[in-house]
């Protein structure tokens, strides 16, 4: 869906901020030392970890992991969302890089120590095959040891948060940007495991009138049971299983989960 991320490219960080990338950058970094196998140092210069972030968007994540002392390489399909993270770089002297490609069809020079989709982004991959072939490319570029990290919307999240609920957010104007409004329909299908948001987006224009756009974001709910079959069919361990932001199993009515594999040494 790189079209909606284009409009939505915009005002995606102001959208976004309550999500607390500094603390999701140290959960991860935790998780990592906690279960990575790697015994050599990393494959990024000087020997640091080499991350690769999936469906990266702005590239905040990648710049906080950065300050954790990885190297980080972040992928996504929206030109905007790139070229955002691309100045947020430069903007801090980072050394992150990015590229534009389809994180279920991607391609690296070499391996990496660890990766990363965050955010659910693998639910937006709405056929099996996608994830599937996305498991089999992260098992091909993992060192052995070394980890493969992906938080999922939870089924109560897409059905119960969401569901088919109407939500409203209003941005007033500030220094550096104009006045948004987001209008959002949320619709749930059972049957297929379907949530589908209608998203209208007025922006501000300098002459004060507003620009509309529209767009739609599509996410399937997926069985972490199905997700464990087909990691272990492309050679991947499940070395843990836990709620947002801690170390322990989902609660009940949890928001997102976190899965972790595993390449073998």
């Amino acid at each position: 869906m790189p079209e909606a991320y284009h409009i939505l490219a915009q005002v995606y960080d102001r959208l976004q901020q309550a999500h607390d990338v500094s603390a999701w950058a140290a959960f991860i970094h935790r998780i990592n030392l906690r279960q990575s196998k790697k015994t050599l140092s990393g494959d990024g210069r000087g020997g640091r970890p080499l991350l690769l972030d999936l469906g990266c968007g702005t590239g905040r994540f990648c710049l906080a992991m950065e300050q954790l002392g990885y190297d980080p390489i972040g992928i996504d399909l929206s030109a905007t969302m790139l070229q955002q993270a691309r100045e947020r770089a430069a903007a801090s002297a980072s050394q992150a890089f990015f590229i534009q490609q389809d994180i279920s069809r991607f391609e690296l020079f070499g391996t990496v120590d660890l990766i990363t989709c965050l955010l659910d982004t693998v639910n937006h991959l709405l056929r099996q095959d996608q994830v599937r072939r996305l498991f089999r490319l992260c098992a091909n570029y993992l060192n052995p040891g070394c980890l493969f990290i992906l938080d999922l919307a939870t089924r109560y999240h897409l059905e119960t948060t969401l569901g088919q609920e109407f939500f409203f957010q209003d941005l007033p104007a500030t220094k550096d940007d104009p006045a948004v409004s987001l209008f959002w329909q949320n619709h749930w299908t059972a049957a297929r495991n379907l949530s589908q948001s209608e998203l209208i987006l007025y922006s501000q224009l300098e002459d004060g009138n507003f620009q509309r756009l529209d767009t739609e974001i599509r996410e399937r709910w997926y069985d972490c049971t199905q997700l464990e079959i087909w990691a272990a069919e492309a050679g991947l361990d499940r070395v843990g299983h836990y709620g947002e932001l801690h170390l322990s199993a989902p609660r009940i009515k949890e928001e997102r989960q976190f899965l972790v594999f595993r390449r073998p040494v």
